[in-house]
């Protein structure tokens, strides 16, 4: 990977972080409950044994595999990416 953009990823994750951990302080501060994130990546069944991993945000296959597991595994890393 070309080193600008690994550093850009660095760089939003590194916000994404921060942004996360400031939006926790809030609520602390505020006495409310920190609202539950939705997963960005879903894993539904569509056959007998084939499951598609669809971006809650644009509803579109983003992958998809054979056995529940490796689906599940799939959209985890995706969201780890993302």
């Amino acid at each position: 990977m070309h080193p600008s953009i690994q550093l850009g990823n660095e760089v939003r994750t590194a916000l994404r972080i921060r942004s996360r951990i400031a939006t926790e302080d809030l609520y602390e501060l505020i006495g409310r409950p920190v609202p539950v994130t939705k997963p960005r990546f879903i894993v539904k069944p569509v056959g007998v044994a084939f499951f598609h991993v669809l971006d809650s945000r644009t509803d579109k296959a983003r992958g998809f595999r054979r056995d529940h597991n490796e689906a599940c595994a799939l959209a985890r890393r995706l969201e780890q990416q993302e």
